[in-house]
């Protein structure tokens, strides 16, 4: 079963990233790397993020600088199984059902309450993985029952053909 090991955070914004960072931290399980902008994100996708925290908007990168959603679609085109967790100061639901539609995973305002939220999407996360290995798993399994039950199946069909076995109870 796959687990979480890599968690990026990008956020222009250097102490929001440095708090998510240390908050998060206490989680030894996972190795988390933080990145000041979108491009330099994408630079390391070759690290394979299990999941991204990703600010919506980039106005301390610069004017030229990625806004989240092309990021976000960026993500998802290089490596789609990878979470994105849109973080934004925007509380407006429109922004929120636009970075969904675009394949986010949550989208959490950063508030008081966020640091606490991404603690929650990432056991969610979590969840959701050991869920879909565990249907994997029940899905090879079903075929190879099937697969067994269909060579049982064939080879009684054999034997009765080659008379080996028979209908015929023994005391008739």
């Amino acid at each position: 079963m796959k687990t979480v090991q890599n968690i990026f955070i990008v956020d222009d914004d250097a102490i929001q990233a440095m708090m998510l960072q240390d908050y998060l931290s206490k989680y030894s399980t996972f190795t988390i790397h933080v990145f000041n902008s979108g491009e330099e994100c994408l630079k390391n996708m070759s690290i394979n993020p299990d999941i991204i925290f990703l600010d919506f908007n980039f106005d301390k990168a610069g004017k030229d600088a990625m806004n989240g959603i092309d990021i976000l679609k960026e993500i998802k085109t290089l490596r789609p199984e990878t979470e994105v967790v849109m973080f934004s100061g925007q509380d407006k639901i429109e922004v929120a059902v636009n970075t969904m539609k675009y394949g986010a995973f949550d989208y959490i305002v950063k508030s008081e309450s966020a640091f606490h939220r991404s603690e929650n999407v990432i056991y969610n996360i979590i969840k959701r993985m050991k869920l879909a290995g565990e249907a994997k798993l029940y899905k090879k399994l079903t075929y190879s029952f099937g697969i067994a039950f269909l060579i049982l199946l064939l080879v009684i069909l054999w034997l009765y053909n080659a008379g080996l076995i028979s209908n015929n109870p023994g005391w008739m």
